[in-house]
């Protein structure tokens, strides 16, 4: 049930707690100052927080406003405070399946069905579901609705809810389509291989090596004061938010604070290691950190946990969260060992984006293209037409009503779409002319054009 509180708005620029700053930059620090404060004022998020670390250390640390609003208000603590991560939960479950690789508990590329108890995958099509598929969101579930209830009683157990719930709608390892239903089989099989709940496993084999002593699915009694209450804002107010609980919690549930998140940073930088903790083989880390599957090597695909996309000449591993009241990224850049996590109030909302860019701009460079680029002039007709975004739901009743999107094939063979011109680069790569988009398709066994992606999350099927 929605609580509805007359609130009077704080001004947040008063409440920052940040580290001693023997390894921050000042200018840095300064402009996302500037740019959180702004934009917190001006969207009304009440409360934010965000980390970077960089060659193992922390560069800053630091909390915005307040974790809740009313007589009870307390301003965030990086160190304290905290929030749900949404998705970002989809990196622990794959870290998770991957320590059981390094056990030799599971192989990656075989049948799941070899090692999962309780449910079985559907023997729809030929080819066998991997864990690897499951952690390149490519395994070709359907995306089913009805994931979350308010209520905890209501929460059904994950074997119970999989149970008839996983339906195949394409072969797998062909393209990643971002899948809840994959990634939470993925936290049955550490279930199941494990012998342990799942909250269970990570707390042993992942939050307490790392000394993430305030991360939880499950909030402990003890820190349920330490909680940021979910907040949107609606008709002019901030409204709380109830708490979400999902039937699918290895993709969703987890709680935690800024600063064990720059933990688990540092853990992904050092390649599985944290101090004198290893948790994780250097070669096993290393496949959370390269491209696992993608329709092109130069279209932006998914490691294993995360998916990749380049800004200001970086390439960055991600993952982004979204829970009712709260959103949330994580950043990885191998390459100059740069680590962020940024979280705030409001689903779905853009302050994490806007912390981000504004991170990897000052350690990137200038993003630079070419207006007149070497192009292929073919027909390209064959690539025009509409098409839908592939983790919708595709046996719903709803699915006819699914919002397409157009490519529209222009006369100097260009194509044109999602707000953008792009000219063909090689026969299934297109780039667009700023230089911010690069999109590839794939075959179907008849030859005909099937699937396009344009990067990570962003994969649509050409409607026939």
């Amino acid at each position: 049930m929605k609580i509805y509180l007359s609130i009077i708005f704080i001004t947040i620029t008063t409440i920052s707690f940040s580290q001693k700053k023997e390894y921050a930059n000042g200018d840095l620090e300064t402009k996302l100052d500037s740019l959180i404060t702004y934009t917190m004022e001006s969207e009304h998020i009440v409360g934010a927080s965000y980390i970077i670390v960089k060659d193992g250390k922390t560069l800053l640390k630091k909390g915005y406003g307040y974790t809740t609003l009313g007589k009870n208000s307390k301003p965030v603590n990086p160190d304290s405070t905290i929030f749900r991560i949404g998705s970002i939960t989809k990196t622990f479950t794959a870290t998770a399946l991957l320590q059981l690789k390094d056990r030799n508990l599971i192989n990656l590329n075989k049948d799941v069905n070899q090692y999962l108890k309780s449910v079985k995958v559907p023997s729809t099509y030929k080819e066998n579901i991997t864990a690897s598929h499951l952690m390149t969101h490519s395994a070709g579930f359907d995306e089913l609705s009805g994931r979350v209830v308010y209520n905890k009683k209501q929460q059904i157990p994950l074997k119970t809810f999989l149970d008839d719930k996983l339906i195949r709608i394409r072969k797998p390892g062909i393209v990643s389509a971002y899948s809840t239903f994959g990634i939470a089989l993925a936290g049955l099989l550490v279930q199941e291989i494990s012998g342990l709940t799942f909250e269970e496993y990570l707390k042993k084999n992942i939050w307490k090596p790392l000394g993430m002593s305030m991360t939880s699915i499950e909030l402990p009694k003890n820190q349920e004061n330490n909680l940021s209450i979910g907040y949107e804002y609606e008709n002019g107010i901030n409204v709380p938010q109830p708490w979400e609980w999902y039937h699918t919690y290895p993709a969703s549930s987890i709680n935690s604070t800024t600063a064990d998140m720059g933990k688990y940073l540092q853990m992904h930088l050092n390649l599985g290691k944290l101090n004198d903790n290893r948790i994780l083989k250097t070669e096993t880390a290393l496949s959370m950190q390269t491209q696992q599957l993608s329709v092109n090597s130069e279209v932006y695909g998914f490691a294993y946990g995360f998916y990749e996309k380049n800004q200001f000449g970086l390439k960055a591993y991600n993952h982004g969260g979204d829970m009712l009241g709260y959103s949330s990224f994580i950043t990885l850049v191998p390459e100059i060992n740069l680590g962020i996590f940024v979280v705030h109030h409001h689903e779905n909302t853009n302050l994490r984006n806007k912390v981000i860019s504004q991170v990897l701009e000052h350690f990137g460079t200038e993003n630079i293209y070419n207006p007149n680029p070497e192009r292929m002039r073919n027909d390209v007709s064959e690539f025009a037409g509409d098409y839908k975004w592939m983790s919708n739901c595709y046996t719903c009743s709803n699915s006819e009503q699914q919002t397409t999107y157009q490519l529209t094939a222009n006369d100097d063979n260009t194509l044109s779409g999602f707000g953008r011109k792009f000219y063909q680069a090689e026969p299934l790569l297109f780039k667009s002319y700023d230089g911010k988009r690069i999109m590839g398709f794939t075959r179907n066994e008849d030859g005909k054009i099937k699937y396009m992606s344009l990067g990570n999350v962003n994969a649509f099927e050409k409607v026939e």
